[in-house]
């Protein structure tokens, strides 16, 4: 019987998973795999950290680690009115990302599959995560950046463990590096690989256990080639099949001015230079289809954000003890200037002055928020 990470066949040829490797495509057609009802909600174990979703893995607890990948739910009430919502931080203590939940899953099955080597393309969480995840077990990582990547971002791949090599170039210089090099090596694209999507899933589950049901009508989350959006997709479609969700939200993707490639009136004006959210400025994200079917099957949307509101947004965060990259504010951003929106509970439980903070999740309440937001980072301070 297969495990339900390797539960898969292609969605373009139908085609299953082969049996050894780390296939990031059908090896037939180049189609992207796609989970069948093998990866299901099973609900949380008692274990800390990922190990609470290793049965819905099909994975040992000790495969996945115990430390915690996100704060707890928090709600936020700002001081202007327009209603409280929640903030979901993501990333470990004192400087990691969302990318860590696909990361560890990713190696996970890497590592069962006798994986010794890897690489990919990033701008810079999924390069820090992957290297993490594979030292962690023992496999050889390399990550392609392009020139632009934070010098402090590279430090942290390299202090991982992870070859390190920059292209000459922008973001797409790097993919089309990494799209020479599939043909020899695991291809470890957090935006194709299933496991990678998997790993995401257990987000969605995340806020379910943590939040309760009925969960916020509407979901912010910043969208670059869509690993954080179709891996949601799928964590949600697991709690449908269930029945544990009820009426599912609205996933609304936060993308660049100038970069937004799933916008229906087109990406926008770009600003002169290297974009400073590059998790958010993807012109040409390899499953833009894929995406789009996502947004518009959940009923939500794209908002474009420019980089002076997200540098505002990061700035209000940070006053609030949410410190994050620039793309891990995007979401808030959006929030800022979506007034319909900005509506529920004001104030809320748990947050006595209205203006909440990182820390537990409040409880359910016929009056809490509709909207939440996923901050997908979380750093030491504000560069």
């Amino acid at each position: 019987m297969r495990l339900p990470l390797f539960d898969l066949q292609c969605a373009g040829c139908g085609e299953e998973y082969p049996e050894s490797g780390l296939p990031a495509a059908c090896p037939r057609c180049g189609g992207c795999f796609a989970y069948r009802d093998g990866l299901a909600w099973r609900g949380a174990t008692g274990d800390p950290g990922l190990r609470r979703w290793a049965p819905a893995l099909g994975l040992a607890p000790d495969e996945l680690p115990a430390h915690a990948l996100a704060g707890p739910p928090a709600l936020f009430a700002p001081g202007d009115g327009g209603g409280a919502v929640w903030i979901c931080q993501q990333g470990s203590a004192p400087a990691g990302s969302h990318k860590e939940r696909g990361a560890e899953v990713m190696a996970a099955a890497a590592h069962r599959r006798g994986v010794r080597e890897l690489f990919l393309d990033s701008s810079g969480n999924a390069g820090i995560a992957v290297a993490r995840a594979a030292a962690a077990r023992g496999i050889r990582c390399t990550v392609l950046v392009p020139e632009s990547t934070p010098a402090r971002k590279l430090e942290r791949m390299r202090a991982a463990g992870a070859a390190v090599e920059v292209m000459r170039g922008d973001r797409e210089a790097a993919h089309a590096a990494a799209d020479e090099r599939r043909r020899r090596l695991p291809y470890a694209a957090p935006f194709l690989q299933p496991s990678f999507l998997a790993g995401m899933a257990t987000l969605a589950w995340e806020i379910a256990a943590e939040i309760g049901t009925p969960l916020p009508e509407h979901w912010l989350l910043p969208a670059g080639n869509g690993s954080l959006l179709l891996g949601l997709a799928l964590g949600l479609d697991c709690l449908e099949r269930a029945g544990i969700a009820g009426r599912l939200p609205a996933l609304h993707a936060v993308q660049l001015e100038g970069y937004a490639a799933l916008a229906a009136e087109g990406p926008g004006a770009a600003r002169p230079g290297p974009p400073t959210a590059a998790g958010v400025a993807i012109a040409r994200p390899p499953r833009r289809a894929d995406m789009r079917r996502a947004i518009a099957a959940s009923g939500g949307d794209v908002t474009r954000v420019s980089e002076e509101e997200i540098a505002a947004a990061r700035r209000e965060l940070a006053e609030h003890g949410w410190t994050t990259d620039p793309t891990g504010a995007a979401a808030f951003a959006a929030w800022r200037r979506r007034p319909d929106l900005r509506r529920g509970a004001e104030g809320g439980p748990g947050s006595p002055d209205g203006q909440g903070g990182p820390g537990p999740a409040a409880s359910a309440s016929p009056g809490r928020p509709t909207c939440l937001l996923i901050v997908t980072s979380r750093e030491e301070g504000l560069d």
